[in-house]
């Protein structure tokens, strides 16, 4: 399967679970789906690493859209972003990709040995 079909496969599942558990759950859940689907661990960091960032972005973005705040903009003071809070959603989904790009790593590896 190509990296496009698993970054959906991913972000689907992920999506999920997200809905009905807490958000350490993905990464299980990330592990799981890069384990039962052999995913080559040469590309499962970053097929994990994109879904994730895409997931945890578009999150933030609905989750802001749903629910204006001012808190994502005092966040943005509060680190150093200058206010900027797209920023602070791309920081947010850097950290998210990371988290899941590591668990779809261990996931994959756990596969191949």
């Amino acid at each position: 399967m190509s990296k496009l079909i698993y970054s959906l496969i991913l972000i689907v599942i992920g999506a999920l679970v997200g809905i009905y558990l807490p958000w350490y759950a993905m990464g299980v859940a990330f592990g799981l789906i890069a384990f039962v689907l052999n995913m080559p661990v040469k590309s499962s960091f970053l097929t994990g690493f994109l879904a994730g960032f895409i997931l945890w972005v578009v999150a933030a973005l609905w989750l802001d859209l749903q629910h204006p705040s001012t808190l994502p903009g005092r966040m943005a003071q509060v680190f150093p972003l200058k206010g900027n809070v797209f920023a602070l959603f791309a920081v947010t989904g850097v950290l998210g990709g990371l988290f899941s790009g590591i668990w779809t790593w261990a996931g994959a590896r756990l596969r191949q040995k």
